[in-house]
């Protein structure tokens, strides 16, 4: 797998992201732009995949307060699922997390991608609740100290 993965805060490579976002998530899965865009890319910092400089997947990592970091707006483009880039996305995501100080990673998973996440060590809690008309489940994943 040629797919490598960086940390970024700089305004065009967020514009990169929400590209990916949108095929991912507009068109893909119908949620709304407005849904999509919520205001809060500036806040965080973007986790871009990249293979051969083509944007393949994207992730977000904002700070959700009291040590935990959240995980947010993960998406991977469907041609390359299944090739291991959601897993180097999210632990690219939980180290940068680590790095950064905080505890804990949480993320609101989609039903459909809970078992993708307790692959990773993720842990569902919580009663199901609808986002932007999807079913979701909070899980979480303790962090162990940056050494």
């Amino acid at each position: 797998m040629a797919v490598s993965i960086r940390v970024s805060r700089s305004p065009e490579d967020i514009e990169r992201c929400v590209v990916v976002r949108r095929i991912v998530f507009v068109e893909g899965q119908g949620v709304t732009e407005r849904e999509e865009v919520d205001g809060l890319d500036p806040e965080c910092a973007h986790l871009l995949a990249e293979d051969e400089g083509r944007l393949v997947g994207t992730a977000r990592l904002r700070d959700g307060g009291q040590g935990k970091a959240k995980a947010e707006r993960v998406a991977v483009l469907e041609e390359q699922r299944g090739r291991g880039t959601g897993r180097a996305l999210m632990r690219a995501l939980e180290e940068a997390a680590r790095e950064a100080g905080f505890r804990e990673v949480v993320l609101a998973a989609q039903v459909s991608a809970i078992p993708f996440y307790e692959r990773l060590g993720y842990e569902a809690y919580g009663e199901p609740f609808f986002e932007a008309r999807i079913e979701h489940r909070y899980m979480r994943l303790p962090l162990e100290p940056a050494s």
